[in-house]
């Protein structure tokens, strides 16, 4: 385990580059590609991610571009806190990812992500899935904030390779109604060690979204914590 995290402490000096290659589906016969560049100082926990798409996406890019970038966890500030960083250590080897999300107006979202290290590059190559996408759908609306801070659940899966998060995801229309994504993810790193139980703070900005819903740019910052709770 200290080998590991080691290893991951020299790869993630300075500054890290990603990359993403996404299919995403919104329904029958209408899928989209989705390709985006982005940099990071993961031990700071910021990083940056801009995405494009050459037609019009029927999704909030708030939504899908919060999505695409919680695949990024190798990115969260890990420095100061006892957890270990199941994350970052899972690389130069793989990471799969694999999301549901449950929309409280009944939308449904999947996706399967792998990401590996690849010449000083993280790449993301993602299919993501969306079910019950109607023209009434909230999340098509345009007047959708930005992703409301958050605060991420991390555990130990089913296997001892395995990582579980859960999170809400929150967004508020223009009159102030709010509408989510409860998320839960499977990470696999094979060969790792699982982590303990955490949380993961996730602070967004976005610095650029088109109207046309072809391009985005987010900025997240994001930070491990343990809480620890003493009886008395």
């Amino acid at each position: 385990m200290e080998h590991r995290m080691e290893r991951a402490e020299a790869m993630f000096t300075g500054t890290a580059k990603s990359k993403v290659i996404a299919d995403i589906c919104f329904g029958e016969d209408h899928m989209v590609k989705v390709t985006g560049e982005g940099f990071s100082c993961p031990l700071e926990g910021a990083q940056t991610l801009e995405l494009n798409s050459t037609v019009p996406i029927p999704v909030n890019f708030n939504i899908l571009g919060t999505l695409m970038q919680s695949n990024f966890r190798m990115f969260v500030q890990y420095l100061g806190i006892t957890a270990y960083d199941f994350f970052k250590t899972a690389f130069p080897g793989t990471m799969v990812v694999e999301m549901e999300g449950s929309f409280s107006d009944g939308l449904t979202v999947r996706g399967t992500s792998t990401l590996s290290y690849v010449k000083d590059t993280l790449i993301c190559r993602c299919q993501m899935v969306f079910d019950g996408l109607t023209d009434e759908s909230t999340s098509m609306q345009d007047d959708l904030s930005p992703t409301l801070t958050c605060y991420e659940v991390i555990d130990a899966g089913t296997k001892a390779d395995e990582a579980l998060s859960a999170i809400d995801l929150v967004w508020k229309s223009s009159c102030g109604e709010r509408y989510r994504c409860h998320l839960n993810t499977v990470i696999r790193s094979p060969g790792n060690f699982a982590p303990t139980h955490h949380f993961i703070g996730h602070e967004y900005k976005v610095t650029e979204k088109s109207d046309n819903n072809l391009h985005f740019t987010q900025k997240c910052k994001s930070r491990a914590t343990v809480i620890n709770f003493f009886k008395n």
